[in-house]
């Protein structure tokens, strides 16, 4: 595309035919197509860049608004997709009849977005491109026209026709117009643009990119910036050569990179060229951008190259005084960074101190003020807002501090700041708008003028309401303690002294009954989950006995818990104190271990039970006015109460209530030691019953069996006239006969077993078995296997009896013709194994006596297991396992 006001000095397009231009003249036409790009974009006819086969390449946009579509939507697609009275070969035979010589005009139809036809007048022209071949395609909508140009049925349809004629023929006049005006400013920025390129000494390049190898076309500044000759042709090797080598792979790549479309084929470099005949360095900005073709393919890469040694000489100029001026800052700035660091440090200590007197303030609870007597302000610290409980905006007033003080102590405040300006050191309190009190320490100094007249006052406030009320915690506690301490010698003293157990609740409930001033006391058991209590005991009188008869007729005590507020909340918690009064009417009772409970009827909205105006008749005869349950517990669990009836009402109080609470846990003890003590006498007389009937019949069923043995062999001897022989057997029954009765007597009075007295285990074990089977048909043997470790009396006791009692089984029953006892020490336990070869028995059958029942009591009782082996025709084993006291490490298998 050319411009219609080309002129003498407008620089050459070149032609097909023409021999090459100058590079000044390349660079005119450049300049040229970019002023024509942004006529074709800003022209108000719609102009479309086509090839010969069709397909639209470029648009402008006043075609994009005459077809109601976007660029995107255009580019890229055929004309005949628009075009409706015409088919493809049509269209592209129209293409076809354009020559170059000139342009050739068509009308068609066309189909907008919405569906609308219109009618366009089409002029196309021939592009003369040296290497594409393009058709200008300048459309013209002229859908009115046609429709004005339709015949008017009458005068008043051709009046209208010709006066929107005249209007078109206004919009294109004004069209003409805008077209001139923008050619105008066109030419106008093409002489600037020319001005500012020679003024800024800017070479300029162009490059056909389609090859490496072609000839680019640079300007004459271009080559004077790289020192080349004017003449010289110059292609991408020697620019890349002109490139100083440590720049040369960078500025190479980044050409590369564009023509390859990174960027949009955008390209920006700075970088040194090498003068090829001085060889002298020069600095370079290159700007240049590359164009493509439909397929991506660059096709021309234009740009320019400014010199900007001078800048970058100043620019390092600039950075050496930068950098001097940089030093000579940062060596001021170090001396102030020293200065601020000392005022930083002097700050910071001092807001140090501020805050390290705000702690001690906080932490002391103690505030400072300063009371100006001139003017009557006050200056308050941040503590003595926080102490009377007034925001610090508020504004101080010595009115508005007395009406804090309180009433009581206010004349001695008033009076204290009235004297003679002595320094000051007084207590007083305060009351808070909610009434709750503080207390308060004063201290406070008179600051004077030169008259000795007092112009202020400096002061510390301290509050010591937490001292006050911990005094008085204190006192409370000492008063508990001391209660407690009494109560628990009391105690300590009764369990030291007396004997009875039984006697022991006795006791401590007469110390809490004179502790608290009690008329009487009462023990109530729990009777399971539910309110039924069982009376366990009342002392009244100054002695332990059964209820009153006059308070109740029953053992048995219900407390009205389903609906009372009190009782069942006592219950639920297990640690609540209750309080009665009876000396009004109704009586009334609370929780007192909760400061301000409520009050409620002793009975709630139980039934009235007429026996209880007589009861409460003979409790205000008896001179009772206040009642004390306190909860006992076992194990974390409600367990009972205790009940105490006072003639005094300071068992409200919460030191009385505490100690009550630690005489009932005392109470509770006496309880469980005397329950103790009296299943420790049934288990004691239960177990001495077993070891009599145990050692009874170890000893004299044990003994007959051997005495019933050798008179049967005496028999024996007798039948078959052997008189010696029936002689040894009667000396010997009589000699266990007496054994055994002296056995049975010592067993009665729990003595330890004579063999056991003469002699060790092993040695009594061997005797026993060469006694009890002399004359019999039993042959008996013992072994021991280990090295022995010391066996207590105990042990050696059970496990000779148990070997006993086995052997004289075997003898009775088994008719066993062996009998073997083997005991084996090991290192951590003792195994006695017992054996015979008898007819057996069945270990899980019903036996008759005590033999089994006994030998498993005393491996149990010696901490061991015992197994029985034995079946019916097989023989018998029975295996004692025991574990030793501690490990014997000599032990040698």
């Amino acid at each position: 595309m050319r411009s219609r006001h080309d002129d003498s000095n407008s620089p050459e397009v070149p032609t097909r035919s023409g021999s090459p231009p100058s590079p000044s003249a390349h660079a005119r036409a450049s300049d040229r197509e970019e002023l024509l790009e942004l006529l074709f974009a800003n022209v108000a006819e719609a102009i479309a860049l086509v090839e010969p086969n069709g397909r639209i390449v470029e648009v402008n946009p006043a075609a994009c608004t005459m077809l109601g579509r976007g660029k995107s939507d255009i580019v890229g697609k055929h004309a005949w997709e628009f075009v409706t009275s015409a088919s493809r070969d049509e269209i592209l035979e129209w293409f076809g009849r354009v020559e170059p010589s000139g342009p050739a005009s068509v009308e068609c139809s066309y189909r907008r977005t919405s569906g609308e036809l219109g009618t366009m007048a089409v002029r196309l022209s021939r592009l003369g491109c040296p290497r594409r071949d393009w058709l200008i395609a300048s459309c013209r909508d002229v859908t009115e026209e046609k429709r004005l140009q339709a015949p008017l049925p009458d005068a008043s349809e051709r009046e209208t026709a010709a006066e929107e004629l005249q209007r078109l023929n206004a919009e294109l006049l004004q069209q003409a117009s805008h077209l001139r005006e923008v050619n105008q400013t066109l030419l106008d920025s093409e002489q600037r643009l020319r001005l500012a390129i020679e003024t800024g000494r800017i070479g300029l390049w162009v490059w056909n990119s389609t090859d490496l190898g072609n000839v680019g076309d640079w300007s004459q500044r271009m080559k004077e910036i790289f020192g080349l000759p004017l003449d010289a042709e110059v292609t991408h090797d020697m620019f890349v050569k002109c490139v100083h080598p440590d720049d040369r792979a960078r500025v190479d790549s980044s050409v590369m990179q564009a023509l390859a479309g990174a960027n949009g084929g955008e390209y920006r470099a700075e970088y040194r060229t090498i003068h090829p005949q001085y060889g002298s360095e020069q600095w370079v900005t290159a700007r240049g951008q590359a164009f493509f073709n439909a397929d991506g393919q660059a096709i021309r890469f234009i740009g320019t190259v400014m010199d900007i040694t001078e800048r970058k000489r100043a620019e390092e100029a600039s950075a050496r005084l930068n950098s001097e001026l940089e030093r000579r800052i940062r060596e001021r700035t170090a001396d102030l960074e020293r200065i601020n660091q000392a005022f930083r440090v002097e700050i910071e200590e001092r807001r140090k101190s501020e805050a390290s007197l705000t702690r001690a303030e906080r932490l002391t609870q103690t505030g400072s003020a300063t009371w100006i007597m001139t003017t009557g302000e006050l200056i308050w610290s941040d503590e003595t807002y926080r102490l009377f409980e007034l925001h610090p905006d508020t504004k101080i007033t010595p009115e508005l501090v007395a009406s804090r003080v309180h009433p009581e102590d206010l004349p001695l405040y008033l009076q204290a700041f009235r004297g003679n300006g002595e320094d000051l050191h007084f207590g007083h309190r305060l009351v808070m708008p909610d009434g709750y009190i503080k207390y308060v320490e004063v201290y406070a100094t008179a600051v004077r003028d030169d008259a000795g007249q007092i112009i202020e006052w400096a002061g510390a406030l301290r509050d010591v309401t937490s001292a006050k009320r911990s005094a008085e915690a204190l006192r409370a506690s000492e008063h508990l303690a001391r209660g407690q301490f009494a109560a628990l010698t009391r105690t300590l003293d009764v369990l030291a002294q007396e004997s009875n157990p039984e006697r022991l609740l006795e006791h401590v409930l007469r110390m809490i009954a004179g502790r608290l001033n009690g008329q009487s006391v009462s023990v109530y058991e729990r009777n399971g989950p539910s309110s039924e209590m069982d009376l366990v005991a009342t002392f009244e009188d100054d002695r332990l006995h059964a209820p009153s008869k006059d308070l109740s007729s029953a053992k048995k005590v219900t407390l009205f818990t389903e609906n009372h507020p009190v009782w069942s909340e006592a219950l639920r918690t297990g640690v609540d104190i209750v309080v009665g009064e009876i000396d009004c009417d109704p009586p009334r009772i609370r929780l007192g271990s909760r400061e301000n409970s409520p009050w409620y009827p002793w009975h709630g909205d139980m039934p009235h039970d007429p026996n209880m105006p007589v009861i409460y008749k003979r409790l205000a005869a008896m001179g009772v006015v206040a009642t004390l349950t306190v909860p006992t517990l076992i194990g974390g669990k409600l367990a009972g109460f205790i009940g105490i009836r006072s003639r005094h009402k300071n068992l409200f109080q919460t030191s009385e209530m505490e100690l009550a609470r630690a005489l009932a846990h005392q109470a509770m003890l006496a309880i469980q030691l005397m329950r103790l003590s009296r299943q420790g006498r049934e288990a004691a007389i239960a177990a001495e019953r077993n070891r009599m009937a145990r050692d009874l019949h170890d000893t004299l069923a044990q003994g007959f069996t051997g005495v019933i043995v050798q008179l049967e062999a005496t028999e024996d001897a007798w039948s078959r006239g052997l008189l010696p022989e029936a002689g040894k057997h009667l000396a010997r029954a009589r000699e266990l006969a007496r054994g055994s009765l002296q056995e049975a007597r010592r067993s009665a009075h729990a003595l330890r077993s004579q063999a056991l007295a003469e002699k060790n285990f092993r040695e009594a074990m061997a005797d026993l078995i060469k006694k009890m089977t002399s004359g019999s048909s039993v042959i008996g043997a013992f072994t021991q296997e280990g090295s022995p470790w010391p066996l207590s009396n105990e042990w050696e006791e059970n496990l000779l009896r148990i070997g006993q009692e086995v052997l004289t089984n075997t003898l009775r029953h088994a008719r066993a013709r062996h009998f073997n006892a083997h005991v084996a020490f090991e290192p951590h336990r003792l195994r006695f194994e017992l054996r015979d070869d008898g007819v057996g028995f069945d270990p899980a059958a019903q036996h008759e006596g005590l033999g089994l029942i006994g030998i498993k009591e005393r491996v149990e009782v010696m901490g061991g297991h015992l197994t029985i082996r034995s079946a019916e025709g097989s023989g018998m084993a029975i295996v004692a396992s025991l574990p030793a006291p501690y490990p014997y490490d000599g032990f040698t298998p």
